[in-house]
């Protein structure tokens, strides 16, 4: 039986770890080749590489710190090594709390570079490989924080995500017809690391639904995108509960 992806070249960043690696997973499952993206989370990479191995698909895992413009080169030269990029996901972020007296020139440089500067200059080097193949789609990774709502203590991240936001829509409207751009935006889906339980109850106390997502919900929202509508670009799907409108 033809998978949905089936012989389709995936970029997926921040592959290694979370929800990245759980979008990951999905995709080779549903029949993608893979570049597996990572930092510094090279078991996780080695793992998904190992996974497509077991289900007959190419895939191949690229350290890169994607601020660096050579080594985000690296990534889209393994991509075509496939053949070509034909689906990229930019999951790979930086989070972190920070009152805005304590934001320094340096947190706020990293948190845009990280966060919109490297998912920008992915998606140009995924629209010259997905140009010259044709077509292909683009999910980013935002966040209802910023891309939907303001949070307190966290204006370098909420800029960085509300500008994947808008860049998702610019996109879009800039490489149409052939070329879909869409985003993803997770609310409480998996808490930081080190978040309490008087933490989580107080995320929780806004959330309609009155409960924590999971990697799946996101998953699925992903693969939706990519595979269960072709009539959809320029959109940004909360996968939050309900968060963003309570």
């Amino acid at each position: 039986m033809l998978l949905p992806l089936e012989g389709r070249v995936a970029i997926v960043t921040g592959a290694g770890v979370r929800v990245g690696r759980a979008i990951a997973e999905a995709l080779v499952d549903h029949g993608a080749h893979l570049v597996a993206h990572y930092r510094s989370s090279a078991e996780g990479a080695a793992q998904l590489v190992r996974r497509a191995a077991g289900l007959g698909r190419s895939a191949l895992a690229v350290q890169a710190d994607l601020t660096d413009e050579k080594q985000r080169a690296r990534l889209f030269a393994a991509a075509e090594t496939l053949g070509g990029c034909d689906l990229l996901v930019n999951s790979a972020a930086v989070f972190e709390r920070r009152p805005l007296e304590e934001i320094d020139e340096a947190a706020w440089t990293r948190m845009l570079e990280t966060n919109l500067t490297a998912p920008f200059f992915c998606c140009q080097a995924a629209a010259e490989s997905m140009r010259r193949k044709g077509g292909g789609d683009i999910v980013n990774i935002v966040d209802v924080a910023g891309g939907l709502v303001a949070w307190p203590g966290y204006a370098h991240y909420c800029s960085a995500k509300a500008g994947l936001a808008m860049l998702t829509k610019c996109l879009a409207l800039e490489l149409a017809p052939a070329i879909r751009v869409n985003g993803v935006a997770p609310g409480p889906v998996l808490l930081p690391e080190g978040v309490g339980e008087a933490q989580t109850r107080r995320a929780l106390a806004r959330v309609p639904l009155g409960r924590t997502g999971s990697p799946e919900d996101v998953v699925r929202t992903v693969l939706f995108l990519l595979t269960g509508s072709s009539y959809l670009t320029g959109q940004l799907i909360a996968v939050d509960g309900g968060r963003s409108i309570a």
